[in-house]
């Protein structure tokens, strides 16, 4: 067979470090995805596992890529029937494109990842073939676009690795993560001359969080700040299908236009990430949010009517030992003030219950047992769920005073 060729003359591709929560299934939403990109989405053709099965856009799973047999061109990614967020951010992206005139750019998906993996499985030594996989897919799609001479480019890298590390120690999750993210950018580095930007969707969005560790989300956080990268989205804002973590098809679509927004903003030179800082004063707490310029915080005061109520996120969110007393927005100044019934209280935290929502359902969806009402106001409507907007969520975080200062959990 003749090796498939694309039709453009420029190629993007996104390694992730991605399982359950990005991983991709059917939905009739990845035809609006096609509409939207036809001609301008590929998928790598033509390698195969050591079974001999060949591979297509959704990876080769927990087998082994079989190195000897090379891939052989590019196939057009349409027709497949299922989305993630990785996915919809890379269409997102291809969409916009088409819409500003840039003929010529496509992008190339595929997804390496599988259920259930920790983030060591990215390790190229390690006993899962994940992280060698993903390697070898880097490595054949710049050899294909230098056979087919056809310009390619690496600028985004993007963690979506979920709640399977729910209960893995911080530290332990930022150290596996540090190795296996290294290999990635030294692969990139020596492939296509520059390192990608970390995009982030922090973690956090099971039902019942009592008894979890969930030490990963602190340590998403500060990864991304460190590295310089883009906490694109919080996965604890979006609709759960399953009443345990994973999102529906629509939510999925959701968080990748999400990136694409966030990703689109920075290439532009506008802020996004937004970050928070705690001040307190005897029983008087400040938490401040870094907002961007022109944005306020707002109030999403009905976003859990449906699962649950006010009663399981009073306080905006907030929660202290002892409890609280008061808490007042200043929505202009993008802080909350917090009078704690405790003084002495020894933590802190915000979105970021433990609490049991896995009752609370509306039609078999479910939300989050990390709550907040507060959000930035800057919004979008989506460009492929129809009727639903694009919403910038609040960090959630936790921490201990020591004296009057705060220290927030690192992971």
């Amino acid at each position: 067979m003749t090796a498939p060729r694309p039709s453009v003359t420029s190629l993007e591709i996104m390694p992730a470090y991605g399982q359950s929560e990005n991983r991709p299934l059917p939905d009739a939403l990845s035809a609006d995805l096609d509409a939207a990109t036809s001609e301008l989405a590929y998928y790598t053709y033509g390698m195969v596992d050591e079974s001999g099965a060949m591979i297509g856009p959704l990876g080769a799973g927990l087998a082994e890529i079989d190195r000897k047999k090379p891939a052989t061109g590019f196939m057009a990614a349409t027709g497949h029937g299922r989305i993630s967020p990785a996915f919809a951010f890379q269409y997102a992206r291809a969409a916009q494109w088409r819409e500003d005139g840039a003929t010529g750019r496509g992008v190339v998906i595929g997804d390496n990842g599988f259920g259930g993996r920790v983030i060591r499985e990215w390790l190229p030594e390690d006993a899962s073939p994940i992280g060698r996989n993903q390697l070898l897919w880097m490595r054949e799609n710049a050899r294909l676009a230098d056979e087919f001479q056809i310009s390619m480019a690496c600028p985004y890298v993007f963690l979506f690795q979920g709640t399977s590390a729910k209960d893995q120690p911080g530290a332990a999750y930022r150290q596996e993560f540090e190795a296996a993210h290294a290999a990635t950018l030294a692969e990139a580095r020596a492939l296509f001359g520059v390192e990608p930007r970390l995009v982030v969707v922090v973690n956090g969005a099971d039902v019942n969080s009592i008894g979890d560790v969930y030490e990963t989300p602190a340590a998403q956080y500060r990864i991304a700040l460190d590295h310089g990268g883009i906490i694109a989205t919080w996965q604890r804002i979006f609709p759960i299908a399953d009443r345990n973590i994973h999102p529906s098809g629509q939510s999925q679509v959701l968080i990748g236009e999400t990136c694409d927004w966030a990703a689109r903003e920075v290439e532009a030179g506008h802020p996004w990430n937004i970050t928070y800082a705690v001040r307190k004063s005897g029983a008087v707490v400040t938490v401040q949010f870094n907002l961007r310029p022109g944005e306020v915080l707002i109030e999403r005061p009905d976003l859990y009517d449906a699962f649950g109520g006010k009663a399981t996120c009073p306080d905006f969110g907030f929660e202290a030992e002892g409890g609280i007393l008061e808490a007042v927005a200043d929505f202009a100044g993008g802080s909350v003030r917090l009078t704690l019934a405790n003084s002495r209280a020894s933590w802190l935290r915000f979105a970021h219950q433990s609490q049991d929502c896995y009752a609370m359902t509306d039609r078999g969806v479910s939300m989050s047992a990390h709550r907040s009402t507060l959000f930035g106001s800057h919004s979008r409507p989506s460009r492929f769920v129809a009727g639903e907007t694009l919403w910038r969520p609040l960090p959630g975080f936790r921490g201990r005073f020591e004296g009057e200062g705060f220290l927030p959990d690192q992971g």
